[in-house]
């Protein structure tokens, strides 16, 4: 197995598979439900189905240990999606608890508070909670195709296409998917319409790294002073929204700048959110 294939395999297992039930405050709260050999069967069964590389998927996955639920990681084939066939969604995350579901991630974080109140997603009045999806809009509007931008125009032709195959070996990592669709997979990306969509919301006039630089100084203004997103106590929706953004590519050893780690104020926000 060589060093790359291994670091992936490391940061997938990261985000995705569970460690035996630890005393959180959900699994204490279920001990003694679980303390009979078939009583493990009447906790929710959560699965997520997704992209391993998808930043709507990883914000889902924040959301889950973040509340310390174990779920089940589905990778879904990208080409087929023939995981997600029984929602009839183009598009992930999916997330199954025992026979519902729901996609979006928003949508779901909002549900998994409602299922599962325990460390809120939302914060503690509705306050916090305007504030939060306040931040998680400018983050869908506004950081998040700023990320996706660099894939579908190309500044950076070289650059591009490198990432494109460390994505694609990622996902390969995940589902078997042919050689020759790994191979042309930054193009792929280049053409997928629901990322030009995405990134034609933004203002193209702006240069990529003016663009980035400016969103780095609004993310660092989110944050109020505060330790998380909004100036709050606890980290929040908001937080797993811009944290898989904003790490991604520095876990992924992707090629080119990432500003928002230049930036001292973000570096430990990020500690913060890991901690």
């Amino acid at each position: 197995m060589s060093l790359f294939t291994l670091g992936i395999m490391l940061i997938l297992f990261e985000f995705f598979y569970q460690p035996d039930y630890a005393d959180t405050p959900v699994t204490q709260k279920t001990k003694i439900i679980m303390s009979t050999e078939t009583a493990i069967d009447t906790f929710p069964k959560i699965k997520l189905y997704g992209y391993p590389t998808s930043p709507f998927v990883l914000k889902t996955g924040c959301h889950l240990k973040y509340k310390q639920l174990p779920f089940e990681f589905v990778p879904v084939n990208p080409i087929t999606r023939e995981q997600i066939k029984f929602s009839n969604q183009q598009q992930v995350p999916v997330l199954s608890i025992d026979d519902e579901w729901k996609n979006d991630s928003s949508p779901i974080g909002i549900w998994l508070d409602e299922r599962f109140p325990e460390k809120p997603l939302l914060g503690e009045n509705e306050a916090e909670k305007e504030t939060i999806i306040a931040i998680d809009n400018w983050i869908s509007k506004h950081l998040l195709p700023a990320r996706f931008r660099a894939a579908i125009i190309w500044d950076n032709p070289w650059n591009a296409i490198r990432n494109g195959w460390v994505l694609a070996a990622a996902m390969h990592e995940a589902v078997s998917i042919p050689w020759y669709l790994r191979a042309s997979w930054p193009l792929l990306v280049k053409r997928a319409d629901f990322l030009k969509r995405i990134v034609n919301t933004l203002d193209l006039d702006e240069p990529l790294w003016d663009m980035h630089e400016r969103l780095a100084t609004e993310l660092i203004d989110h944050m109020q002073g505060g330790p998380f997103l909004g100036g709050l106590s606890r980290p929040s929706l908001a937080d797993f929204s811009a944290y898989p953004i904003i790490i991604f590519s520095h876990l992924m050893g992707l090629h080119g700048r990432n500003v928002y780690l230049e930036k001292a104020e973000i570096i430990k926000w990020c500690k913060n959110v890991q901690s």
